[in-house]
């Protein structure tokens, strides 16, 4: 436990044999459970985390035979984390980018009373940039406006960062099983969040890569993205504003 609470972690794997061991290695002892959602991988994910599985019991294997997306196994493993009456859930990637040594600054403001949802906030500054490609920099920064658009939450950055924690209080309100379930679900959880007027708070993060290769196919990502951020503030306003 940590300061009083079960905490869970959902993590999104896909064709990641060679960076899951690494990223369940590195998870801190305070966390209560590992949620590794194998997105239905061609190659030997699944196997890795069920030897991981033999030396550390609060690892559980989620095996989807049909490729969902993203968030679709994130989702699947906050729904397993529900059912185990965590706390808080957190995501964290399966190819080791995300530092666990930050987990503290998205929880803690949970704890604290003070966000519902907390995300990982590259834009930060200069310093927090230096590592991230420039191609991605720019994308993000066109994609944060029209997110906060899109949310009505016009104080995010980094809407794209999926390095997350969440009350498990939240998740009891939302639907889970409307929300996008490919890499745009970052987006749509965020105008859902509004809707209910929960607290969302940015968390500077530094970007960090190293040896992982993105899996987005950008011609296809900014064409879905931008329709669904179209669609996401036309419900919200209908649903939150005009009672519709």
């Amino acid at each position: 436990m940590y300061k009083g609470h079960k905490i869970g972690i959902s993590i999104p794997a896909y064709n990641e044999e060679k960076l899951i061991g690494k990223t369940l290695e590195e998870i801190p002892e305070y966390i209560d459970k590992i949620y590794v959602c194998d997105d239905c991988s061609k190659d030997r994910t699944s196997q890795i985390v069920k030897e991981f599985m033999k030396k550390d019991q609060r690892v559980a294997l989620i095996k989807h035979e049909i490729n969902t997306g993203v968030g679709g196994a994130i989702v699947d493993g906050w729904k397993k984390g529900l059912l185990d009456k965590m706390d808080i859930l957190a995501v964290m990637a399966g190819d080791n980018q995300m530092d666990p040594k930050y987990l503290p600054d998205l929880i803690d403001p949970i704890i604290d009373g003070k966000a519902d949802y907390t995300k990982g906030n590259r834009l930060n500054g200069s310093d927090y940039v230096l590592n991230m490609p420039k191609f991605r920099h720019f994308g993000n920064v066109i994609l944060s406006y029209l997110t906060k658009i899109s949310s009505g939450y016009w104080h995010i950055k980094d809407p794209q960062n999926g390095y997350t924690a969440i009350s498990a209080d939240v998740l009891n309100v939302i639907d889970l099983d409307s929300i996008y379930p490919w890499y745009g679900y970052l987006n749509d959880l965020l105008a859902r969040l509004n809707v209910h007027d929960f607290r969302v708070m940015d968390v500077p993060i530094p970007a960090k890569y190293g040896e992982e290769k993105s899996k987005i196919k950008y011609s296809k990502y900014i064409f879905r993205v931008s329709l669904l951020l179209l669609n996401n503030y036309i419900w919200r306003v209908k649903t939150k504003h005009l009672k519709l």
